[in-house]
């Protein structure tokens, strides 16, 4: 479960929609074979956030709505985002599902080659995070 400092009250909605979105993108890494990025967008809480209704219902139920539809609280809401962006990445690392490959170095086809971010892929699929480190 994630922490923030903002009361809510459905935080374990919250954190279940987080859950289904990241197993939704290793059941779509798996299937396509992919790598992802976890400085590029692929790995991105804003974007997950953007493109999932039931997580931005979610979210804003923690919230007062102004005449306009805006969030009255919006610092408090940022807050929120801040911490959900952090523990977006952390489900990713911690879920078992993704091998993590933290940027450096790593030896691939007989050299040191260097990834200069981290990455992430389906568990067991890749030697390294090189898109020809494809496990056989």
């Amino acid at each position: 479960m994630f922490q923030t400092k903002i009361k809510l009250i459905n935080p374990g909605k919250i954190d279940a929609i987080l859950k289904e979105i990241v197993l939704k993108t290793f059941e779509d890494a798996l299937e396509e074979k992919l790598l992802l990025c976890m400085e590029c967008g692929d790995v991105d809480f804003y974007i997950a956030y953007s493109n999932n209704e039931e997580l931005q219902d979610a979210i804003n139920e923690n919230f007062e709505i102004d005449e306009f539809g805006e969030i009255m609280k919006i610092d408090e809401h940022q807050e929120l985002m801040d911490d959900l962006y952090d523990y977006f990445l952390i489900i990713h690392k911690e879920s078992d599902l993704f091998d993590f490959f933290p940027a450096g170095p790593y030896t691939h086809n007989g050299g040191i080659h260097e990834s200069d971010t981290d990455m992430l892929a389906p568990r067991g699929l890749y030697s390294a995070p090189f898109e020809d480190a494809i496990k056989e």
